[in-house]
């Protein structure tokens, strides 16, 4: 008896043992590398999703049982797995490795550099914040290959055009997709606070993009927000103040007042002699002031000099006669029109979690003034993310935020040089002899009896040449433009694990957007004093709602790995407009439609309504982690389009890391080498809501009595998808001790049935009808090259790594379009496009140079030689006007060249020169010593020509004199008969009809340009002086943004244009900024 309860003790003894050896216990440990703790390591129990990170000491904390195996992981290390025993500590040693394992966000899902097949580019929370941006679209700059980032508006708040893999579309949409946490987006991107932002993914080809179907024609931008992650809670605080300011250089333009009056009279006594005067010079002198500024002369009000008009300029020498002085001097516009903004950003972010729930909320705040009076943006944003697992099967996440935006600008307009009153023209434009204040005739300043001060001279009583009628810098201070915009985004979803391999996922995403837009002009001056004032209105709605329904499987079987899903997602997209516009003010400091007395024309609103459903699928297969496949298909069904309804889009991607195979195992320069190659079929839906419905509108007769229906857009039931088709093929590749890093990707995409507008016939009652039609092609090489030159051994050592990127891009016209007749065009003259050329090459007149004999502006004339003798002679020869549609009728042509002063008869053709560059891209210089980091990025651009309207506008001599102001260059004009230059007389409007100034390849400049778009220098307070405080991390810095462009041309600035410059644009600000980022 007693040896049987001795067993049964042991035996429970030995039972308890086991519980007690299977009871979870608390494991710690500290994750470092050769430098010191690394915080943000993932540790991660295998087969479970029980996870923390380490905190800013390298330290964790994690409940495990005796046996479990955690894996602990760090971006650029390889991975390491410790298996749990009887000690209750384990500290990790990781090194640095092949960039493999990192999880980037891709389609539906996630996927690693290794497994992925397609191009998926990442833009780190890191890079995002080294930049002073305000809107996430210009966070994107000169960050990934074959992505153009155009800053077509420097305004605070504006966002960037972007370009992905060249121009996808003639007519069509051009603009990327953006996803953010998995839903697409379809409000104003500016809503997103940059700050909220954990990463941002680019992608490109059609293994990446034909998941998205209808709407990844032109690439997809994925912004994943920051996330709560298990371990300790954090506290992170980063402010930024910073200065903005016009420093990008200006049009180098006639700043001297007497310098334009001399500039003015050799144009006068130019024309004279052409005119026939006996004595040009007396002539010019004559006409040079008048009382009432009419005819030649500028208005005596202007004259700014103790001496009459006809007394300023000594004939013999063209120059201001000795012992005149000035009146006053004029204010400088620039220095009236510009100052110093100030820039103020503060964000909050609260985070952390267990392995149950996860958190993220952050508070943001943004300030950021214009240089212009009254231009500024200020936002106030709020997001929280949330992850719950009530259930091991059920995990619920979801998030909330909030914008708030109110942009402000001033009623000078930015837009095209010729709108009235906008003050970036206004400021290049505009000659030195005009001040912005009124003088009276003893050139003393005019009290403004309404405002006090001096009063603003808006040109109509003195009857100033130069913007009459207006006053840029006034409009800036008494008129208004405001836009205030509320924006509320859900994001909720559902997984439900079926089985460990089966599981359904749901989304629900809903977004809101309204905008308020006001435009105020005052009744005290300018353009709306004769009515009293005015004000428009433009209210508007926009809201989208997305629902999807995902069922994932994943399996491995052996060295098989498998994961597949199918799903339905529906998108609904809602816009309600509302406008009106009153004028007669009883307030004038309003924006209420209530305080205007007189409404102009009626009240107008409307509702416009589309969507799309879609059903896709998705595989993605690799045997032994060395071959890897995907394969998606997509159908989708758009209420744009009435026959035309469904298209059905996919794509297969292939992938092989060769690095794995044996015969490459002893090659110690090849760390990781990758090949791989993806084709498929992606579309778009354009960018009309109705293309089969014909509109109407209500319009009233004059006075209102009778009303009346009057269509607007014509309609085509036939119209369909744009559609794509895109090969790929790649490399990437890690070299020499993970050195040097290698992407290389080349692609051809062709895009199908472009969506054009056909001429009509004038019966039709429209002039165009947009149709499907003809053939583009964009192909190109795309590079990722980043070297690590000297790597820290130890903590504190010397660290230096440069990158760079770039792209060479080809964009042609494979197929033209048909006419009415069917017949394929060989010209398109309204998009100037031609069969084998890009919609980027230039189609214009060669400009010749100058006349040395009378200083007359030269083109070439091609013209067909009949005879062959050689000699433009009249009777024998052909004038070609166009080139391409003369040579498609008569291609055995016997074509020759000469010179016309005429711009009319000047032929027109493909001059050899494209707005494409030939590379264009970026590097980036990341160094770092002791606690001190240095991040540095410059763009580059070269090979590409452009037209710089602005310097064309600036050479003009078509004007009378005192309208327009004069570019430096205007000192090389021909004088008189023998002179050789490239610049023709000046005339004083003697030569309109022969348009000197008119587009020809004069005006087309290099667009060749080197800019420093970021610099930024931190400075990471030491950690031993931090734990005194409580603080976890400091890092203090300053960064300047814009700093400089180098170009071909003082103001002429590349990156703001893809073809043609516009001097009425906002210029991009440099911005100069001084922060801290402190984590608790």
């Amino acid at each position: 008896m007693r040896s049987k309860f001795k067993w049964i003790f042991s035996l429970l003894l030995a039972f308890s043992m086991q519980l007690s050896f299977a009871q979870e216990k608390t494991v710690t440990g500290v994750v470092t590398d050769k430098l010191g703790p690394l915080p943000g390591a993932n540790v991660v129990v295998k087969g479970s999703t029980n996870g923390v990170q380490t905190d800013f000491d390298g330290k964790y904390s994690i409940k495990a049982k005796a046996g479990d195996v955690l894996q602990i992981s760090f971006t650029g290390y390889d991975a390491k797995s410790v298996t749990v025993g009887s000690a209750n500590s384990y500290n990790v040693v990781l090194t640095e490795g092949v960039v493999l394992d990192e999880v980037v966000v891709v389609g539906y899902g996630t996927s690693t550099k290794e497994r992925f097949t397609g191009t998926a580019t990442k833009v780190t929370m890191e890079n995002i914040e080294a930049k002073a941006v305000t809107n996430v679209s210009q966070a994107l700059r000169g960050e990934v290959a074959g992505v153009n980032v155009v800053l077509g508006s420097g305004a605070p708040g504006s966002e960037a055009t972007i370009r992905i893999r060249g121009f996808g579309s003639i007519n069509g949409n051009r603009n990327p997709l953006y996803v953010v946490d998995g839903a697409p987006f379809s409000s104003d991107i500016s809503a997103i606070n940059p700050a909220d932002i954990e990463s941002m993914v680019v992608l490109k080809d059609a293994a990446a993009t034909s998941i998205y179907g209808s709407r990844g024609s032109n690439g997809v931008i994925l912004i994943t927000t920051k996330q709560g992650k298990s371990g300790k809670s954090q506290i992170s605080v980063d402010f930024k103040t910073s200065v903005n300011s016009n420093s990008l250089p200006a049009y180098d333009v006639i700043t001297s007042p007497e310098e334009y009056i001399e500039l003015s009279w050799k144009a006068l006594k130019t024309k004279g002699a052409l005119l026939g005067e006996s004595n040009p010079a007396a002539w010019a002198s004559a006409n040079l002031y008048s009382a009432t500024g009419d005819g030649e002369s500028i208005n005596n009000a202007y004259n700014i000099w103790n001496a009459s008009g006809n007394s300023l300029i000594d004939p013999s020498t063209g120059k201001f006669a000795n012992g005149i002085t000035r009146k006053y001097t004029p204010t400088k516009w620039s220095d009236a029109a510009f100052g110093t903004g100030y820039r103020s950003e503060a964000n909050l972010l609260f985070s952390g979690g267990n392995e149950k729930t996860k958190y993220a909320t952050s508070f943001g705040f943004v300030e950021d003034q214009g240089v212009v009076t009254n231009s500024s943006y200020k936002r106030y944003t709020t997001r929280i993310n949330l992850e719950h697992k009530p259930k091991e099967w059920l995990t619920a996440s979801g998030n909330i935020s909030y914008t708030g935006a109110k942009y402000t600008n001033s009623g000078s307009d930015e837009g095209e040089a010729g709108s009235s009153g906008n003050i970036f023209a206004l400021t290049s434009t505009t000659p030195a002899i005009y001040d912005i204040f009124l003088r009276d005739t003893n050139g003393d300043l005019v009290e403004d009896p309404i405002f006090g001060g001096n009063q603003y001279d808006y040109g109509a009583l003195t009857g100033r040449r130069a913007w009459n009628s207006t006053n840029a810098i006034a409009d800036a201070k008494y008129d208004r433009v405001r836009d205030l915009a509320t924006t509320l985004l859900g994001n909720f979803n559902f997984k439900i694990d079926i089985t460990k391999d089966l599981a359904f996922e749901t989304r629900y995403s809903g977004q809101y957007q309204n905008n308020d837009y006001a435009s105020r002009n005052n009744p005290f001056y300018g353009g709306s004093a004769e009515v009293g004032g005015s004000l428009f209105k433009d209210i508007r709605t926009n809201k989208n709602q997305n629902f999807l329904q995902l069922l994932r499987y994943s399996k491995t079987f052996g060295r098989h790995n498998l994961e597949t899903f199918v799903a339905h997602e529906s998108t609904q997209n809602e816009i309600n407009v509302m406008t009106g516009s009153a004028q007669n003010a009883v307030n004038p400091y309003t924006f209420d439609l209530a305080q205007y007395t007189t409404a102009t024309g009626r009240a107008d609103s409307f509702s416009q309504r589309w969507a799309i459903e879609s059903y896709f699928a998705q595989l993605n297969y690799d045997f032994s982690k060395k071959y890897f496949l995907t394969a998606s298909v997509r159908r989708d069904g758009s209420s744009r389009f009435i026959k035309n309804k469904w298209g059905t889009f996919g794509s297969v991607g292939l992938g092989w890391i060769a690095s794995k195979e044996s015969f490459l195992s002893n090659v110690k320069a090849i760390d990781y080498l990758k090949f791989k190659a993806s084709l498929g079929s992606i579309a778009d839906q354009g960018t009309n809501v109705q293309y089969g419905f014909q509109t109407y509108s209500i319009e009233n007769t004059v006075g209102g009595l009778y009303s009346f229906l009057i269509s607007n857009t014509a309609a085509n039931r036939n119209q369909t998808w744009e559609s794509a088709e895109i090969l790929q093929v790649g490399l990437e590749t890690v070299l020499f001790g993970n050195s040097l890093e290698i992407d290389v990707d080349y692609y051809v995409k062709n895009t199908n049935n472009l969506f054009f507008n056909q001429a009509q016939p004038g019966s039709f009652g429209f002039a165009t009808l947009q149709i499907n039609d003809g053939q583009l092609r964009n192909s190109g090489l795309e590079f990722d090259v980043l070297g690590h030159i000297f790597k820290a051994k130890n903590a504190g050592d010397f660290s230096l790594s440069v990158g760079v990127n770039g792209e060479i891009l080809e964009n042609k016209i494979t197929q033209m379009p048909r006419g009415l007749d069917g017949v394929r065009r060989v010209f398109d003259t309204a998009n100037e496009i031609s069969k084998g050329r890009s919609q980027y090459d230039w189609f214009m007149r060669e400009w010749a140079g100058v006349d040395p004999a009378n200083g007359s502006a030269l083109w070439n004339l091609y013209y067909n030689d009949v005879n062959g003798n050689g000699i433009f002679d009249d009777g024998n020869v052909n004038v070609i006007p166009n080139m391409v549609n003369y040579l498609s009728q008569n291609p055995d042509a016997n074509v020759q060249k000469t010179t016309t002063s005429n711009y009319a008869l000047a032929t027109q053709k493909y001059v050899g020169k494209s707005a494409i560059p030939t590379v264009r891209g970026a590097f980036r210089i990341n160094a770092g010593f002791k606690n001190l980091d240095l991040t540095a990025q410059f763009g580059y651009s070269l090979g590409g020509y452009a037209y710089d309207s602005g310097y064309a506008l600036l050479m003009s001599n078509r004007g009378l004199i005192g309208a327009d102001n004069f570019h430096t260059d205007i000192r090389k004009a021909w004088s008189q008969p023998g002179d050789v230059t490239d610049v023709p007389r000046t005339s004083a409007s003697f030569d309109t009809d022969v348009q000197f100034s008119a587009e020809s390849t004069r005006f087309l400049i290099k667009s060749d340009y080197l800019s420093l778009n970021n610099i930024r220098l931190g400075y990471t307070i030491p950690k031993d002086f931090l734990s005194k405080m409580m603080l976890s991390n400091v890092n203090l810095f300053v960064s300047g943004d814009n700093l400089f462009v180098l170009s071909a041309r003082n103001g002429f600035n590349p990156t703001t244009i893809i073809s043609t410059t516009n001097t009425g644009i906002y210029t991009p600000m440099t911005t100069l900024s001084f922060g801290a980022k402190i984590e608790f």
